[in-house]
């Protein structure tokens, strides 16, 4: 079944457009997403 919502990886809350943060790992193209607040808890430094 598919959400038409993200969801951040690490705390569970709602994304949307505004405050979502997303991350590509180059090596295997796998798509993360994360909240802005657990974004840069995760990598900090990048914006």
């Amino acid at each position: 079944m598919y959400n038409n919502y993200l969801s951040c990886e690490v705390c569970g809350a709602e994304l949307t457009r505004a405050n979502q943060k997303q991350y590509i790992e180059m090596q295997t193209g796998f798509m993360h997403s994360y909240c802005q607040k657990c974004y840069g808890e995760k990598f900090p430094g990048k914006k």
